[in-house]
Order: C-alpha cells, then structure tokens, then sequence
C-alpha cells in the first residue's frame, strides 16, 4: 500500500527538479540528465516515472498554470473591497523581477502553445481564469457603485490580460520596462476603465 505513496513522492521530487531544470536552461534545452542532475539520481530514475518528458513537462505546467491562479484568486479575495481587489489582480499578475521562478516558467511554456496541443489547451485555461478573475471583480465593483466602467467586463478584462501578459515579459526578459513601470501602466488602464482612481497618480520613470 505504500508503494503508491512512494511513487506520488517521486514524481514530485522529479517535477521540483525539472522546474529547477527549465529555468536554468530553458524548456526547449533541457534533457533527461539536466533533470537527472538537478533531482540528484540517475537518468535512468527519470525515465522509468516519465517514459517521454513531455509528460513530465506537462505535470510541470499544469501545476504552474494552478499555483498562479490560486495565488491571484486568494489575494484578491483577501481584499475588502473591489478596488481592493483589482489592486491586488494587479500585484499578483506581474512578475516580481526577472528571477520569478513561478513567472518564468509560464513565459517559457507559452512559446510552445503552437507546436504541443497539451500546452495549447493549458495556456487557454490560464488565459480564460485570467480574465475570469479580472471580470469578476469589475463586474462586482460596478454592481455595488464603485466602478462605472467606460466599457463592458468582459473586454476591460482581456485588455488588462493583455497588458499585464505584455508588460510581464518585459519583467522578466529584463528590458527597460522595470516592474513598478509596469504596474503604474496598468493600474493607469484599470483607473480609465473603472472611472475610479485607483492608486495615487505617480508617473513612471
């Protein structure tokens, strides 16, 4: 009865050093020893769990893609109110730097959405949760009075998906977009497309 305890234990030890592989050498250069390595067994251990890595990678992925959203779904419900909340959608969407682990890995899974079904259907969820949660908290703060919003829920919310996914990259590719940059700008949109003022006008350097 133990055994399949053991295994659960295994593949989680395995999907740790694969994420910690995919960071140091990016997805499309890891191979079976990298992880090997990073997981401190053999190659052989990896690929009697994983017979081919891309069913590890997806384990990789999919947790990534629910991390992220529950840890956006729990800030925001923390906060007491949806201007609040929108705050926090906003500090939890951006990458805190260029070294965040969680982040990273999302944007290096992303390119691969073209030529892996697998990783296509999960960049629609992490893409449809996104705006999810985004609408919710629109559509909430403008039934309680709050917002008047200068377009409807649904499209405010994939254009703050679509900056906060743009201005990200840029976060962790490390240009010239720091990340306070980046949270003004979309702090700035959110304010336009609430009507409220969301956070003191501070223009970005």
């Amino acid at each position: 009865m133990a055994r399949p305890k053991l295994q659960d234990q295994q593949r989680a030890h395995l999907a740790a050093a694969a994420r910690r592989a995919i960071i140091t050498h990016g997805l499309a250069n890891v191979r079976i020893r990298d992880i090997a390595e990073a997981a401190g067994t053999s190659p052989g251990t990896v690929t009697y769990y994983y017979r081919q890595l891309d069913g590890l990678f997806q384990q990789v992925y999919e947790e990534a893609v629910d991390r992220f959203h529950r840890q956006r779904a729990q800030a925001a419900a923390l906060a007491q109110d949806p201007a609040a909340k929108l705050l926090a959608a906003i500090d939890t969407g951006l990458p805190s730097g260029p070294d965040d682990e969680l982040c990273c890995l999302l944007y290096e899974f992303s390119p691969q959405a073209r030529r892996r079904p697998s990783d296509a259907g999960l960049r629609r969820t992490l893409y449809d949760r996104q705006v999810q949660l985004y609408e919710q908290i629109l559509t909430e703060g403008s039934r309680d009075g709050q917002f008047t919003l200068a377009l409807p829920a649904a499209e405010a919310a994939r254009n703050l998906v679509a900056l906060q996914d743009a201005y990200g990259y840029h976060i962790i590719a490390g240009t010239t977009v720091t990340r306070d940059q980046a949270r003004q700008y979309l702090i700035g949109y959110a304010s336009y497309a609430t009507n409220t003022q969301l956070a003191p006008s501070v223009r970005p350097t």
